[in-house]
């Protein structure tokens, strides 16, 4: 039976991310999060499925993903190898979209992380807000165009014609009875 990284991980403690790490640092895995594919060590004990759902003329309803399934030998071959040699590998570096918990996260008007040399640009969180707004609001409009032309010219004109026309035909009356 195949386990994911996530189950062998749960086996010794530790996360699917932290299992991914692991096999990447002792030659199981080459690659990075989201992009991992087996070595030749790897290939002994685990095999990879692609997958994909949705329509494949279309980008958005298009999805495509791989999956790794692990023999139930990889935890006992990857705990020999840590066992065994004779200096740990150097830690997989952490990538910048690994998940940082709420206590982790950085205050608004924080320094861009992207930025080079540590003197990022600071970040407005409200004028992204406001920026977002108005994208979404004009995308709204756009799509409620043809909705909002349609019905005034079926409802709206037709309405205000007839008030039009009723308030015309009783102005005369309303100048007879003042005099």
């Amino acid at each position: 039976m195949g386990k994911s990284a996530t189950v062998l991980g749960r086996e010794i403690g530790k996360t699917g991310r932290e299992m991914n790490a692991l096999l990447r640092s002792y030659g199981y895995l080459t690659g990075e999060p989201g992009a991992y594919s087996l070595t030749d060590k790897g290939q002994k004990y685990g095999t990879q499925e692609d997958h994909s759902r949705g329509n494949a003329r279309s980008l958005h309803y298009y999805r495509q993903w791989t999956t790794t399934t692990w023999s139930d030998e990889t935890l006992p071959a990857l705990l020999n190898d840590m066992a065994n040699a004779p200096t740990p590998p150097e830690p997989a570096e952490s990538f910048p979209d690994d998940d940082v918990s709420v206590a982790e996260a950085e205050p608004v008007g924080a320094t861009d992380r992207g930025a080079s040399g540590g003197t990022g640009t600071p970040v407005d969180l409200g004028v992204v807000a406001i920026a977002a707004a108005l994208l979404v609001g004009a995308k709204a409009a756009q799509i409620a165009a043809p909705h909002a032309r349609r019905w005034w010219s079926e409802t709206a004109v037709p309405a205000t014609s007839r008030v039009l026309k009723r308030l015309k035909r009783q102005d005369p009356s309303d100048n007879d009875a003042e005099t």
